[in-house]
């Protein structure tokens, strides 16, 4: 947590944060960062993929109608 010293014009980090973010960082493993990271390009690329989809439906409805 970072807290606004005003007095200073400067940002300070909380004294028990950093242990936090340390321990964090300590109890996640390699392969559990990768999963997440497998399973977030999946997700976006199954989004890309479903875009272009509907866009393909909107183009071939749009000439069907036109004709």
């Amino acid at each position: 947590m970072a807290l606004l010293d005003f007095d200073k014009s400067k940002i300070t980090l909380a004294p028990n944060s950093v242990d936090r973010v340390t321990a964090a960082g300590k109890h996640q493993t390699t392969w559990q960062r990768t999963a997440i990271e497998v399973a977030g390009a999946f997700l976006v690329l199954m989004a890309i993929a479903v875009g272009i989809l509907a866009l393909r439906f909107a183009l071939v409805l749009m000439h069907g109608s036109l004709y």
